[in-house]
């Protein structure tokens, strides 16, 4: 029998190979966002809903001696005190709130402004029972989780002193004669202030967050998915070049490129990709924390101008949403800085 060569088969081989190849960084990349959205959605419903709970006991009443001592020593109204309030549930929510309360005339522009930056406050101590302790720490040890939970709460701790020492400066005490918590108090001829089976009150929670946790959800699984499939496919790789030089100066080595160039987009992936390397010892905790505090310096002005400043500006206006934005902005900077220049001296 004759056995000849047949080039088309080699040539349905080669295509077949290629298709596989093709399909790899899809499947990875499918396989990575399922296993991050699975881990991370579990504890974005669980924080939300609870704090939504809380809410619908109407259990916040009870939060006043919290948040009225930092509204009074800044010289702001009971209405800055409910809305800093409200952040720890929904930052969005609080702002919301505030601007509310300056269209009502209930608060002046500098109370806004400082009412405004109060807001975030909750957002930075807050993440770390939603984030650094649950995801931070197992993946990065306890050592530097310490680290970058420092540089969230001494971002909380830097806005929260600028408030109070720009509320005193330029504020005057002010005499409330109605306090806006005891608007908190419900008549008992409205029918949702009767008392309700907690059957019911898990599902006014389900019905008033559902549809923001699907949403978040879903910006999880997009944004991961698109990483991903950037790293997946390497088409990162004109980021890395410019990124290169910066991570250069402070004598890193090219390893920690990536997780940089990730953590811009998303520092969950970032966090992930650097846990990997360490992992492997192709970076030691050093060098991991220094480039993960280079990677948020980056990422800080990128997410500002993305996300955050259409927001402000949209609930609060030009003025006010840009000065808001750029305060916060450079007191996130500030922090960072501070603690790179303390692990560079230090660690």
């Amino acid at each position: 029998m004759e056995i000849g060569f047949n080039p088309g088969s080699d040539e349905n081989m080669i295509a077949h190979w290629n298709a596989q190849e093709s399909m790899e960084p899809l499947l990875y990349s499918l396989e990575s966002t399922l296993s991050l959205v699975l881990r991370m959605g579990s504890i974005m419903f669980i924080s939300l809903f609870g704090i939504e709970l809380f809410m619908q006991m109407g259990l916040m009443k009870y939060l006043k001696p919290i948040g009225t001592p930092v509204a009074r020593l800044a010289n702001l109204p009971s209405e800055s005190a409910l809305s800093f309030l409200a952040a720890i549930g929904s930052m969005i929510a609080a702002h919301t709130m505030a601007a509310q309360f300056r269209a009502d005339h209930k608060m002046s522009d500098q109370e806004l402004l400082l009412t405004g930056v109060l807001n975030t406050v909750p957002f930075h101590f807050k993440e770390t029972l939603t984030f650094q302790l649950p995801v931070v720490l197992p993946l990065l040890g306890f050592q530097l989780c310490m680290i970058y939970i420092a540089v969230f709460w001494l971002t909380g701790i830097l806005k929260i002193g600028f408030v109070i020492l720009w509320g005193r400066i330029r504020l005057k005490p002010r005499t409330e004669s109605e306090n806006a918590f005891d608007n908190l108090e419900c008549s008992p001829m409205d029918r949702n202030c009767l008392p309700r089976s907690f059957k019911q009150l898990i599902k006014d929670t389900w019905l008033s967050r559902k549809k923001m946790y699907l949403r978040m959800v879903s910006l999880l699984a997009g944004v991961t998915f698109f990483i991903q499939l950037l790293m997946n496919s390497g088409l990162l790789g004109w980021l890395e070049a410019l990124i290169a030089p910066l991570t250069s100066i402070f004598d890193l080595p090219a390893a920690v490129i990536g997780p940089v160039s990730t953590y811009m987009f998303s520092p969950t992936v970032g966090i992930t990709y650097m846990s990997n390397l360490m992992n492997q010892d192709a970076v030691t905790s050093y060098q991991a924390i220094v480039s993960l505090l280079i990677g948020g310096l980056l990422m800080i002005p990128v997410t500002r101008v993305r996300r955050t400043l259409p927001r402000y500006t949209a609930i609060y206006g030009l003025k006010s949403g840009f000065a808001i934005c750029g305060l916060t902005t450079g007191f996130s900077i500030l922090a960072r800085i501070v603690i790179l220049f303390w692990v560079l001296i230090f660690f």
